[in-house]
């Protein structure tokens, strides 16, 4: 299928993990790991007798649960609002997963007697700063494949095969953003917020969203959310999308900005230049970890001397983000004009929370640490790497497995 339901080519394979079989485990900005089933306390000593103004950050580990909804069950357990939770980044629902979160003054010990079904503790402490999103390098990552969880078509996996395609492909590969991106379960998140853009919200029949609600399944809450306030208050179209939370709006926005980069990037890997620096590029170093260091991007001036440093290892090719202050390259440029959306767009005056004004993504991801795990299941095959923050783990595994 398709990347999304706009112009994006870029294709991804439909996966079926276990939470067992798909173990994401947080890495902080210091290196450490967040080891599933093994306790943690990151907490410095002198924070332990904090009484006013505190924040509690904890380790959660968490099966088929999503961050927010995982947090939003504990701050109901706790009779706390769930604005007071807070966590460095988002973690999908079918996994078994490790992270760092926050919330505000709630005592460490009350979240570790938690009970809660697929949900546990691993550590919690006081701190005088709350979890920000973004606060982590990357995440490391254990999945085990199987010929029923390989995707569609088929594949049988073979750990000579991936090990041997892992070394090939230089240990790196294209950092497309995943199909979930896109809004998995609908796929249409980037035709939301290309109309977003072109700020093309209204519909103004009352009795049409009414009787929608009618024949709407309740499981469709967002939409039903939408259709509920227009049934009452027809030209209010803002104050519904408003009624959405504050990352799924967002969602639509990034979504855009997603097949934007994407296509860039395909067109990039099918003209085989994915290494080879042009004029107008950036690029950056690696950090300390091995992680490019995309918010040190820098233009290229010396087409020889940073193709060298790729080739080496020891640089990235960066591409745009585009936003209301980007300047959008020659494929993305196109593709904004067939979409009828300029950079100017990405600046919303009614919702000005949705503005953006850009950024960078590397155009290639290092997959560190790569091995194959001993102890698979029979007739699987278990692999483990490191990923940086904001990169896909199944855009890896399709590079693996693709012929």
């Amino acid at each position: 299928m398709g990347g999304s339901a706009g112009e994006t080519q870029v294709k991804f394979r439909e996966y079926s993990f276990a939470a067992e079989e798909f173990v994401v485990e947080e890495i902080t900005r210091d290196g450490v790991v967040l080891e599933a089933g093994k306790p943690a306390n990151l907490g410095a000593a002198e924070d332990a007798s904090l009484e006013r103004d505190y924040f509690a950050r904890f380790v959660l580990e968490k099966r088929n649960w999503n961050s927010m909804q995982a947090l939003a069950e504990i701050a109901r357990r706790l009779h706390a609002h769930p604005k007071r939770f807070d966590f460095a980044g988002t973690k999908d629902r079918n996994a078994l997963t490790v992270q760092q979160c926050s919330a505000f003054a709630i005592q460490p010990e009350r979240l570790l007697a938690l009970e809660i079904k697929d949900i546990e503790i691993l550590g919690a402490w006081k701190s005088k700063n709350k979890v920000r999103l973004g606060e982590l390098a990357g995440n490391r990552f254990t999945i085990t494949l199987t010929s029923e969880n390989c995707g569609t078509p088929k594949v049988t996996p073979s750990a000579k095969k991936i090990a041997a395609k892992a070394k090939k492909l230089r240990y790196v590969f294209p950092n497309y953003f995943g199909s979930q991106r896109f809004g998995s379960m609908r796929g249409n998140a980037a035709l939301v917020g290309a109309a977003l853009l072109k700020k093309d919200f209204e519909d103004k029949s009352r009795e049409r969203f009414a009787k929608a609600l009618d024949y709407f399944p309740r499981f469709l809450k967002y939409e039903r959310t939408l259709l509920e306030h227009l049934s009452r208050s027809p030209r209010d179209y803002a104050g519904a999308f408003s009624r959405f939370p504050r990352h799924l709006q967002l969602l639509f926005v990034h979504a855009v900005q997603s097949e934007l980069f994407n296509d860039e990037l395909e067109a990039r890997v099918k003209a085989k230049k994915l290494f080879t620096p042009e004029e107008g590029d950036f690029y950056c170093s690696r950090d300390s970890l091995g992680f490019p260091l995309v918010g040190d991007a820098k233009p290229v001036d010396d087409l020889k001397e940073t193709k060298a440093l790729v080739a080496g290892g020891d640089a990235f090719l960066v591409g745009t983000l585009v936003g209301s202050d980007s300047q959008p390259t020659a494929t993305q440029a196109k593709l904004l004009k067939k979409k009828k959306i300029g950079v100017e767009d990405f600046k919303f005056s009614t919702l000005p929370w949705l503005s953006t004004r850009g950024g960078r993504r590397a155009l290639f991801a290092p997959l560190l640490h790569f091995t194959v795990v001993e102890g698979a299941p029979a007739g699987a095959v278990r692999v483990r790497f490191a990923l940086p923050s904001g990169c896909y783990a199944t855009i890896a595994v399709q590079e693996l497995l693709a012929k």
